[in-house]
């Protein structure tokens, strides 16, 4: 498979990753998983919950808190879903993986991002109630992770093996005849 065709069939796996999840509400759903992950994880690991409250507007909001200590959630929790659609998308475009290979790779990219986003908030508190520029630093590599690099990391290193092929990322030339010669004489 070249290049062009891998661009093609991501195309299509996001087009459709998109209708699928906004017909199954899944942003929704993945926010009420990461909001229940958070609250049994989070008083453990830094002492905060989340509870809703009405605002003045009557929307719902989401405060982290902590004794006589709140803090309102500026996140969208469904927001942080998005990250999945470029993973999904990217597994689900890599050719050879066969069914069961797509399945487990799907299954442990969503794991992987989902406890990344899991960290994000439970480390939200620390890095907003004193900003500095440590924070502001943390908090911005955390935020192109949750929603750039992890998903491209997650997908190379679940399908590393296969990309080789569509990327040609196999060495050639006098490198390679060394390589090979010395992966045969081991």
């Amino acid at each position: 498979m070249n290049k062009l065709a891998f661009v093609g069939r991501f195309l299509i796996v996001f087009a459709l990753v998109i209708v699928v999840g906004r017909a199954s509400h899944a942003p929704a759903g993945y926010a009420a998983m990461l909001r229940g992950a958070a609250n049994v994880v989070g008083p453990v690991t830094n002492g905060w919950w989340l509870e809703t409250r009405e605002a003045k507007t009557g929307k719902r909001e989401i405060w982290f808190r902590r004794g006589e200590h709140d803090l309102r959630l500026l996140l969208s929790l469904e927001a942080l879903a998005l990250g999945l659609l470029p993973l999904l998308s990217l597994i689900g475009a890599t050719p050879g993986l066969g069914w069961r290979r797509l399945v487990v790779a799907l299954a442990v990219g969503f794991a992987g991002l989902f406890a990344l986003d899991l960290l994000v908030l439970l480390l939200y508190p620390l890095l907003v109630l004193r900003p500095n520029p440590l924070t502001d630093i943390t908090g911005t590599f955390l935020g192109l992770l949750t929603f750039v690099g992890g998903p491209v990391i997650l997908w190379f290193a679940l399908t590393f093996d296969r990309l080789k092929a569509v990327w040609r990322l196999e060495p050639r030339g006098p490198v390679a005849g060394v390589v090979g010669a010395n992966a045969k004489s081991r």
